[in-house]
């Protein structure tokens, strides 16, 4: 038989058939096909939540720190432009030290102007009160802030939950539905109540003021719209949505371990408990071997936002295993083990800080790790709202 021709015999022994010209009938391997990226499979990561995104815009998308008895996570939801904000700021005598979250809405507008403000108003409100209650002059720092704010013109709107923290005293108020949770002795107790449409009392203080409550989209708001019944900003609602925060003076005792400050972002996927047994867990399992002290430096006091290099305190950490400074630690048998908090890994990187950084930023375990696994938990159970999560140690304050 000749060369370019081919006798194919099947196993059977049958001839099956001649294929004639190899050369001439030899099939080509087709084109490679281009397929557009938006045709192409979504990882099931993007059903999940969000780390693939926040990984790939890491610059817009959030942020984390940590100092020396602080620690802060956050990352951007779905909307287009990140709305939480957040304030670290010790006062220039150094007696007070200052934390705020802060959940904005209808842009982000807001949040970055109370972020640059409400802390300055409220410390100034406590030098001028020549003796007033703490709960007044904190309240006129929210309003000042509100009226402020309202005379740009701007119709977005705030959530708040701060903190300040003076000797073994602390001062915590709210708006909206950023919240306050202490850890006492490894349980948590809310600080702050939520101020939603939802809750009677403010249902009848909108409806006495002549505006009205209804449900949209399963959820209580006020004229249909807001989802929050107090705020900072908000012009257009401002006769029923009040920037009055409720407000709680506290008085730092041995037992009291965190205090974890947050949007609710975090506070529609993890209950209270959750939040402090991921907190307790993480700082138990990073204090082994490690250490840290602060040195006080004087600051600027003529900038309302403090670079890490003019800040009050200067921090010198030694180097651990986990690379996280954490000042308490409670009892092995107090902590919580949340199996699904530990085996659950998003991986989420952060950018760079864009409020005052007090310390240099770690990866691992501790105050930070707590934010960052708390931030992971909220995304893995389905949260699409931005998230800001700040973890304070109260064991430098109260002294043990």
């Amino acid at each position: 038989m000749a060369n370019d021709s081919a006798v194919v015999i099947s196993s059977r022994g049958g001839l099956n058939g001649i294929v004639s010209s190899s050369s001439s009938l030899k099939r080509k391997r087709p084109p490679k096909i281009n397929i557009p990226n938006v045709l192409r499979e979504i990882s099931a990561d993007v059903f999940k939540g969000r780390a693939a995104a926040a990984q790939m815009q890491q610059s817009d998308d959030g942020e984390c720190f940590s100092a020396c008895g602080v620690g802060v996570s956050s990352l951007k939801g779905k909307k287009k432009f990140m709305e939480d904000s957040h304030k670290i700021f010790p006062s220039s005598n150094g007696n007070k030290e200052f934390f705020g979250v802060y959940d904005g809405h209808g842009g982000s507008k807001a949040a970055e102007f109370v972020a640059g403000n409400l802390h300055l108003k409220i410390l100034e409100m406590l030098e001028t009160s020549s003796g007033r209650e703490k709960e007044k002059a904190i309240k006129e720092g929210y309003l000042k802030t509100d009226e402020e704010f309202l005379k740009q013109g701007l119709s977005s709107g705030v959530c708040c939950v701060t903190a300040l923290i003076e000797g073994k005293e602390m001062v915590v108020s709210n708006l909206g539905d950023c919240r306050a949770v202490l850890c006492r002795d490894g349980i948590a107790e809310a600080i702050t109540t939520d101020h939603t449409p939802e809750r009677e009392d403010e249902r009848r203080r909108i409806e006495a003021n002549g505006g009205y409550v209804e449900i949209h989209r399963g959820t209580w708001r006020v004229h249909g719209t807001l989802a929050v019944s107090r705020s900072i900003g908000d012009a257009h609602l401002k006769d029923w949505v009040m920037a009055v925060p409720d407000t709680k003076i506290i008085h730092l005792t041995s037992d009291m371990e965190y205090l974890v400050l947050a949007s609710d972002g975090l506070w529609e996927e993890v209950s209270n408990q959750e939040a402090v047994d991921i907190v307790v867990q993480s700082c138990s399992s990073s204090k082994k071997g490690s250490a840290y002290h602060c040195t006080s430096v004087s600051p600027s006091s003529n900038s309302p936002r403090l670079p890490s290099h003019k800040s009050k305190r200067v921090f010198h950490q030694k180097e651990t295993e986990d690379g996280q400074c954490c000042g308490s630690e409670s009892p092995a048998s107090k902590s919580r083990r949340i199996s699904l908090a530990t085996q659950m890994k998003v991986k989420t990187q952060f950018p760079n800080n864009e409020n005052d950084v007090l310390g240099e930023k770690t990866s691992h375990g501790g105050l930070l790790g707590a934010c960052k696994e708390l931030v992971n938990l909220a995304v893995a159970r389905g949260s699409l709202d931005d998230i800001t999560v700040m973890v304070v140690d109260l064991s430098r304050y109260r002294g043990t």
